[in-house]
Order: C-alpha cells, then structure tokens, then sequence
C-alpha cells in the first residue's frame, strides 16, 4: 500500500515538474492531461476555467474536436461539471444514465468524476475525467483527480501571479517610454501626435481621441484621432456645463466615466453603430480641466481595473506634456509676434526674410517686399492720444493679416512701419497687393481722423523685387524703405515701386 502511494506521489511530482517548463497555461494543462491519463488509465480528461460564472474549456485530451466546446453555468449547476462547481466538492458518478445532471458529451460514456479546482476559497475551475466502462474510477483514482487539481490549481495561481508581474514589468517599461517620448517634444502639434502614437503603439483600442476645452467651454476633438469618422471628428462638440454625453459628464464632474456597455447608459450620445464599452478621463493640470482622453471599443467589458490605472497615470503625463508644449507655444509666440498688433515682429520678420533670399537664390525664383508707413502718424498721436494710436495700428495690423496668402508674412517693421514678404511674387503683383491694402485703409473710419491733413487717415507704400532691386536682405529692405520714402515725399497716400526711381 505505502508502495502504491509512493509510486502516485512519484507520478505526481513528475507532472508537476514537466508542466512547470511550459509557458503557456493551456500547453501545460494539455500535457498534464496527457500524462495523467497515460500514468493512472483514467479516461478522456478535460481542464475547464471559471470566467465570469461560465466554466470553459482551456485543455482536452481524448474528445472527439468539438464535443466540448460547450460552457457550464455554475450558478445552476448546469451538467455534472456545473453541478461540481456549484456545490464545491468532487462529484463522482458510477453510471450517467442515471444520473439527472450529466448532459450527453460522447455517446460511450458510462462514468465521470469532476473535481472543483478551488484556490483561496474561490471556484477558479473543473477537472473532469469521463470513461467507456461503468464504475470505472475508484477511490484511489479520484484521490489521483484530487491531487491533479490541487496541482492545476497551484500551476493557474503561479502563472497568473507570473503574469500578472510581467504585464505589470510590461506597463511600467510603456510608461516610461511614453513618459520619455512626451517630454522630449515641445511642440504641441508634435505632442499630440506623440500621445496618439503612444496609444496606438501600447493599447489596441479601436477608437481614441484627445478633446480639449475651448474657450467657450465645450470640448473639441483634435486633428490626431485614430479611426474616428471625420464626420464624427467634424461636428462633434460636447458642452461641459451641460455635462453632455460621457465626455462632457467626465469633465463636469472631473472623474472618470468608465461603461462597459453604452446600451445600458442614458448618458451616452450614439456617433459609431459598433461602440460597446466607453472609458473617459479627465486630463488635469493643477487641479484645472483642459481636456478629456476618450476611448471607444467593441468589445463589451473592454476596461479592466488594471486598465484603469494605466491609463489614469496616461492622462496625468499627457497633462503635463500639454502644458508644457503650451507654454512653449506661448512663449515662441512671445518672441516672434508683435504684442500689440499680433503680426510677426522685427526679429520674426528678418528670420523669414533671409530664408526666404536663400530659398530664392536656390530655386533662381523672385520675391516682393512691401513697406507701409501710416501718413501724419505722429500728428494723429498727438491730437487723439497714444492709446486711440495704438487702437489704429491693431486695425491695420488686422487689414494685413485679412487680406493675404497663407505663405505671406505681414509683420511689423517697427512704429507706423509694416512689412509684408510676398514669395513668388513680381513687382507687378506687389504693386497691386499695395495698392488694395492701400485702399482699404483709405475707405476704413477711424476715429478722429477728420483732423488729419488730407481729412484721412491714410498710409504710403513702396514695393521692390528680389533679386532686381536688391540681392540681399539688408539691399532689398534699403530698396523698399527707400520705394517709401519717395511715396511719402510724392504727397503721401500713394504706392511707389523702386524702379521707377531709377
């Protein structure tokens, strides 16, 4: 007898040091199943795992391919393998045919015994063992079935707490580089492709987006979205105050909106026909809402707890990463706009200025420049004060911005003085730039500029052409300014081309 249970220890233990070499759960199970059956002679054996209240099969050894794929419901105890679970103890029956529980698998079954895998109180599975021949599993075989459970048991255990350390490894190493990628962008464009690319490259969502709060308070989609409709992406607005959808809920209340199915929530706004689970959290920069990270999926239950976190810590870095690359943004702006009149200052202007002569000389093309002096500036100051003066160059600076081509760079030259770079242009077009800004200028009211000696305000403007009336930045701001000055010694309120001076 201590023979007989030492050579069924000595089995066990050799199933248990094989399985142990395997990584994958089920290729473990499947060749416990296999070496149990050949070791003890004991049937057609199956491994099932408890999901959700359903028992499914993971490992089959001895079925025909199909006849198990079938689940078992534990609360009702469904079949003798459901029956088990729900009762928590082995059941082991001599004859099916006369057992109420047992659900037909193969015709030539007479006997079955299914053992409860149960870790920490919990019903994690089943271990089921069918045979051909009536009673045919005796004490010692079910002792056997015992012993493989608790061993299934400890084997689910080790490998999910080995998983659960390596998706943990695995979430911290994409933290990390996701971390890095962010900070080292400081554009915000840059970032928001960054955090996009994050996403895509870590997660397998099927939709996501980042929504940022406007200065109407609703929150906007950006351009970076990942398979979002473009319609959807178009016109979708969704109004914090009003806490509409999910998305607007999640940034009213400043928490995290997670629905593992839509249908079942009123809140939700239908944009995609497929969505089944939605998760939304709020991106937070001291305690401040500028935006939401949304995500949309399929599948039902897409968000799992650990999912949660990840994502929370996520939307922490791409609040900082925002504001980071916004106060980048803000201060490049600062330093290359024009305070008070929003145009491109001096310093921009230059820049663009020389690039545009080098990109000139390369591809042997012209360009236009043009210079604006408003008329009698000092004497307007003096009469209507310096604020009113500054509220006429915000207008013209505005004029310049209205009415030119996304390539052109209208900027302020310094006092009354405006610029505008025209790449590709000829004289003969910058003449005619001029002479429409000039005009609009003319027709637009300002006040007190009846006082004004022509009983206007009005501006003069010369025109040169790289590289005819000057081949290098410092020559063809000579040549414009000096286009001018002759506008303005002509009687003002005129445009004046340089070659018409020589």
């Amino acid at each position: 007898m201590k023979g007989k249970f030492l050579k069924e220890l000595e089995v066990i233990t050799k199933i248990s040091q094989r399985i142990q070499k395997q990584e994958e759960l089920r290729d473990a199970l499947q060749e416990m199943l296999i070496m149990a059956k050949d070791a003890y002679n004991i049937g057609n054996g199956i491994v099932l795992i408890n999901e959700d209240g359903k028992l499914k099969t993971l490992a089959i050894v001895g079925y025909p391919e199909g006849v198990f794929d079938l689940t078992f419901d534990i609360k009702s105890g469904q079949g003798i393998i459901g029956f088990s679970a729900k009762k928590r103890k082995t059941i082991v029956v001599s004859d099916v045919a006369k057992n109420p529980h047992y659900i037909l698998g193969i015709p030539d079954t007479k006997s079955e015994v299914a053992v409860p895998i149960i870790i920490k109180r919990k019903i994690i599975g089943v271990l089921n063992f069918e045979s051909p021949e009536k009673n045919a599993f005796k004490k010692t075989d079910v002792k056997n079935a015992q012993a493989l459970a608790a061993v299934i048991g400890f084997m689910i255990l080790n490998f999910k707490t080995q998983k659960k350390l390596e998706k943990v490894v695995k979430r911290l190493e994409m933290l990390t580089k996701a971390t890095t990628r962010l900070n080292n962008t400081v554009r915000l464009s840059n970032t928001l492709s960054a955090i996009v690319k994050v996403i895509k490259d870590y997660f397998e969502y099927k939709y996501f987006d980042i929504m940022l709060k406007d200065d109407k308070g609703d929150l906007v989609p950006i351009k970076t979205s990942k398979d979002f409709p473009i319609n959807v992406i178009k016109n979708f607005k969704a109004n914090i105050n009003r806490g509409e959808g999910l998305t607007g809920t999640a940034a009213k209340l400043g928490e995290i909106v997670c629905v593992n199915d839509v249908a079942k929530d009123k809140r939700y706004i239908p944009a995609i026909k497929d969505i089944r689970s939605e998760i939304v959290i709020p991106i937070k920069v001291q305690g401040e809402l500028i935006g939401v990270l949304d995500i949309e999926d399929p599948e039902l239950n897409r968000f799992k707890r650990d999912d949660i976190k990840i994502l929370s810590v996520l939307a922490i870095e791409i609040g900082i990463a925002i504001q980071n690359a916004s106060l980048y943004e803000k201060t490049k702006e600062l330093a290359t706009t024009d305070e008070l009149t929003g145009l491109a200052n001096y310093r921009s202007f230059r820049d663009y200025l020389d690039r545009e002569v080098k990109r000139a000389e390369r591809y042997q093309k012209s360009f236009s420049l043009v210079m604006f002096d408003i008329d009698y500036f000092k004497q307007y100051n003096d009469q209507n004060g310096h604020d009113q003066g500054n509220v006429v160059l915000k207008r013209i600076g505005k004029i310049l911005l209205y009415n030119n081509r996304s390539v052109d760079l209208p900027a302020r030259f310094g006092g009354e003085e405006f610029v505008t770079i025209l790449p590709e242009t000829s004289k003969r077009g910058a003449l005619a730039y001029a002479e429409r800004i000039r005009k609009v200028v003319e027709k637009t009211k300002f006040k007190g500029e009846s006082r004004q000696p022509n009983g206007r305000l009005t501006v003069s403007g010369g025109v040169a052409e790289f590289p005819k009336d000057g081949n290098t930045s410092a020559k063809i701001i000579k040549a414009v300014d000096t286009a001018c000055y002759e506008a303005k010694d002509s009687g003002r309120n005129q445009i004046r081309g340089f070659n018409e001076l020589h």
